[in-house]
């Protein structure tokens, strides 16, 4: 299969941190053939970087070009109308997590999906985390998984960023911004702001102003640890309970799966402190398996693995690297290989209508309609 040619939609932080780098690095697997940024500066700038001659603030004058077998939308925020477009068109698609912020926008964009040949894969780089991996196989080898536990101890994304040369270089030195600010900020988005129809479909107009904020952030940010739990265990059977506190900046939710096993989920902003920490645990009578992901802006940073059991009397404890390879690459790498062989991408569609079926249900947890 001759190089893959793509037109990059969204050449923001998370496309100059990663995926653009993962696609210069391979010319005899991609080609960066076209850009579409709404801002023309950081369009140019980053054009001129990867030497790219076609560029565009519109992506839907993309659509149409035979030059393209591939779109990657890599734009932040919700994608449901982007795809709304771009799902009816005949070219492959890439789309970064999440297709949008609410379980009714998600279904809208599969009907629209549905029946097109190309490919359409959903971007979760966690599922392709080696140690992730790993870990998968583990706790299915587990006889009695009985507890889950997820924690996310969430710092100002902002400064977790600045060791990126991100285009155009900032007029000003990244600062630290008042946890005030961050907050309010954020509350505002979800109130009057962009994010506010999505969470009104989430959990109604009339939802408390904490509701709505820590909604907003299970489809913004715990997504990738929602999916990430559905990839090994599967969908969930219930929720429990679900609630937030600090006005909807911290939140924590039970849920039941099979097999009488329990998920505890607990996402918490703490940006006075420039330390990432996401784990998840996953434990058995006989075994226990902790994955600690360090902060996505982190390249080629291996995720450590710890598999705890008993070797006869005594207590072992495996503290496992497994790999340097970039999740961000592995995924992009395997969107190309599946186009290339004709098998379906993962994850698609089905996957994220799955993750925005139990977000939509913690959700609901939080302001009972």
């Amino acid at each position: 299969m001759p190089p893959l040619r793509v037109g990059v939609i969204g050449v923001g932080g998370i496309a100059q941190m990663m995926h653009l780098p993962t696609l210069a690095e391979r010319p005899d697997l991609f080609t960066i053939s076209a850009l579409a940024d709404v801002s023309e500066k950081t369009q140019q700038a980053v054009g001129d970087r990867y030497q790219v001659a076609t560029r565009v603030q519109d992506y839907r004058e993309l659509l149409g070009r035979a030059e393209l077998d591939a779109l990657l939308v890599f734009t932040s925020g919700c994608h449901r109308d982007a795809l709304l477009d771009l799902a009816r068109s005949d070219k492959h698609l890439f789309v970064e997590k999440p297709v949008a912020y609410s379980l009714k926008e998600t279904e809208e964009v599969a009907a629209a999906a549905r029946g097109r040949r190309a490919q359409l894969m959903v971007g979760y780089h966690k599922r392709f985390d080696p140690a992730y991996l790993r870990a998968r196989d583990a706790v299915r080898a587990m006889r009695d998984l009985r507890y889950v536990e997820v924690t996310v101890l969430h710092p100002d994304d902002s400064g977790a960023r600045t060791h990126h040369a991100v285009l155009p270089v900032p007029e000003k030195p990244w600062a630290p911004r008042p946890e005030e600010d961050i907050n309010r900020g954020l509350a505002e988005h979800v109130a009057t702001g962009a994010g506010a129809g999505c969470v009104d479909l989430m959990v109604g107009k009339q939802a408390p102003a904490d509701h709505r904020l820590a909604a907003f952030i299970l489809f913004d940010s715990l997504i990738h640890d929602v999916s990430a739990v559905r990839g090994i265990l599967g969908d969930p059977e219930r929720v429990l309970s679900a609630h937030a506190w600090r006005g909807g900046m911290a939140h924590t939710s039970l849920t039941a799966f099979p097999r009488d096993a329990r998920v505890v989920m607990s996402w918490i902003s703490l940006p006075g402190l420039r330390l990432y920490e996401e784990r998840l645990r996953f434990v058995s009578p006989e075994t226990r398996v902790t994955l600690t992901f360090p902060s996505p802006y982190l390249r080629h940073f291996p995720t450590p693995l710890r598999i705890e059991h008993m070797d006869g009397t005594e207590g072992v404890a495996e503290q496992r690297t497994v790999s340097y390879e970039e999740a961000f690459r592995a995924e992009m790498h395997h969107f190309r290989a599946c186009i290339a062989d004709g098998r379906p991408a993962s994850p698609s569609l089905d996957d994220a209508l799955g993750d925005a079926r139990w977000i939509q249900q913690i959700a609901e947890a939080y302001a009972p309609r």
